[in-house]
């Protein structure tokens, strides 16, 4: 066997060094006592190594342990996947999972949305979490099944209902280790990651007559905004950026090419390579836009708060707070619901062309609009009247029942 176990400083009481005994290991003979640290001394390829924890971080406490590493040692040595740096604590650190996350998240957090940013640090601190120091290179499929064990039973026990987050969770760490083998280049491949349940998400939206009921329960200084949200679709955050330079009066048209993310302006609108989207004024809010265009600087933004300044994500919380308290609607109801849902699902539910629908809202792929395609139940209750059995009695030939009865 290739290198050397060595017992790790002097005896305790009488400073004298260690003796070692053949398949017992090391003693103080004078004061019978036996070290609490080891460490494995070799030379690999002309240079002295020495070995003071197993891959995992381990110190060698005992005797035992250190001779059990020896022997995998020594067994990698024989198939030449022998690599030091597995071994030696200051390189081993390095390939901490933990570590490498830390590093991870600190390249990835700016470019973040500010809305996702909390969750982000939260799936983080998830995986450092259970992976602690295991080493990056030693990972298999296996431990990507564990930790999804893991999260299910300490943190999304509600399956599939918890099933999207339980994604967005393992989905992140894939994202991390792809990052590790294609900027890091510190492992070869991926491990194979598990399928997980997800419930679909059925998607709320209410008719034209409750989007009046709701509308009418808006303080009169904000009814604006809540009436653009329900007549064009935007999203919140893209109605919050609007500017009076982004109206063409002229030509009665809106261009969507911004937003908001939390309290964050962003040049661009939400969802990787979106792109600006032309979307025409309803008529309903041209005097309103042309009040605001007309008075005011372009860069002025289009609505704002009885003290004059955009609405932060906050100030709409509140008010459609009180919007539903005031209605007494469920609070699982969303301002996202009543708008840009119910716009998309009530035009799809009115024949409106889905690829219309789909430029209306921005989508870049028709694909996107589809989950809107809901059915109002009273369309289905007409459309299934359209079917009688009555019918039958007016033609000719008779029915199988009829000819049973003549036998």
């Amino acid at each position: 066997m290739k290198g050397t176990i060595r017992a790790k400083g002097r005896c305790p009481t009488c400073k004298g060094n260690f003796e070692q005994i053949n398949k017992f290991g090391f003693i103080c003979k004078r004061c019978k006592t036996i070290p609490l640290k080891f460490y494995i001394d070799l030379f690999h390829q002309g240079e002295r190594i020495r070995v003071f924890s197993d891959r995992q971080g381990q110190t060698l406490d005992s005797y035992q342990r250190a001779l059990n590493l020896l022997s995998g040692i020594n067994q990698e040595l024989q198939d030449h996947s022998f690599d030091p740096s597995k071994y030696v604590k200051a390189e081993l650190e390095k390939f901490y999972v933990s570590n490498l996350l830390e590093s991870f998240l600190k390249d990835k957090i700016e470019g973040i949305s500010p809305s996702r940013k909390n969750h982000y640090k939260r799936y983080t601190d998830l995986a450092k979490e259970f992976f602690k120091t295991k080493d990056i290179r030693d990972l298999r499929k296996i431990d990507i099944a564990d930790y999804k064990k893991y999260l299910i039973e300490k943190h999304y026990p509600d399956q599939p209902k918890q099933g999207k987050t339980l994604k967005n969770v393992i989905d992140h760490f894939k994202t991390f280790l792809i990052y590790c083998k294609t900027e890091y280049e510190i492992i070869d491949k991926v491990p194979a990651f598990p399928d997980i349940e997800i419930r679909p998400y059925q998607f709320k939206w209410i008719c034209q007559e409750d989007q009046v009921k709701l509308y009418d329960a808006v303080e009169g200084h904000h009814k604006p905004l809540i009436a653009f949200l329900m007549l064009h679709g935007c999203r919140p955050g893209e109605a919050r950026s609007l500017r009076c330079k982004d109206v063409d009066l002229n030509q009665q048209l809106i261009t969507i090419s911004a937003t908001f993310s939390d309290e964050v302006y962003k040049e661009r609108r939400k969802g990787r390579g979106a792109k600006p989207v032309v979307i025409p004024i309803h008529p309903e809010l041209y005097e309103f836009l042309e009040n605001r265009v007309r008075n005011n600087l372009p860069e002025a933004f289009i609505f704002t708060t009885q003290k004059g300044k955009h609405y932060s994500a906050d100030d709409i919380y509140r008010l459609w707070d009180k919007v539903r308290e005031k209605a007494g609607i469920d609070k699982s109801l969303r301002l996202y619901d009543v708008t840009r849902h119910s716009f998309a699902s009530q035009l799809v539910n009115n024949n409106i062309s889905i690829y219309k629908v789909s430029r209306l809202l921005g989508h870049s792929s028709v694909k996107m609009t589809e989950k809107y395609a809901h059915h109002d139940i009273t369309s289905l209750k007409t459309d299934i009247e359209k079917l009688s059995l009555k019918k039958i009695q007016t033609v000719t030939r008779p029915s199988p029942w009829a000819f049973e009865r003549q036998k």
